[in-house]
């Protein structure tokens, strides 16, 4: 195989995997995460058959592959973050609710 094939080939490769994390911002967007989750799977094995030598153009899309998967996982902490928050004032105020009704019976 040619040199000028395999570079084809790798932007090709390179191109999918963009494609596959730009709808795993959407999904994400969406708080889809069982979406996400998915495409991250059908991503991963791609991302790993993507060799170190590459065009500066795919080197671009790289970039915004990393770019994207961090903001992804800025977004994912954040939303984890808040649901941890919302779990706990749920939990005080059902503890709360528990402690008034207790109350009341007596």
């Amino acid at each position: 195989m040619t040199q000028e094939r395999q570079a084809a080939q790798q932007t090709e490769l390179v191109e999918r995997v963009l494609g596959l994390t730009q709808q795993i911002a959407f999904a994400a967007s969406l708080y889809d995460w069982q979406k996400a989750a998915g495409l991250a799977q059908e991503r991963s094995p791609l991302l790993m058959s993507i060799h170190a030598e590459q065009t500066p153009a795919a080197l671009h899309m790289i970039h915004r592959i990393q770019a994207l998967d961090a903001a992804l996982l800025d977004n994912a902490r954040e939303t984890r973050d808040e649901l941890e928050a919302e779990y706990r004032t749920a939990v005080n105020s059902s503890k709360a609710a528990r402690q008034y009704h207790q109350i009341a019976q007596l």
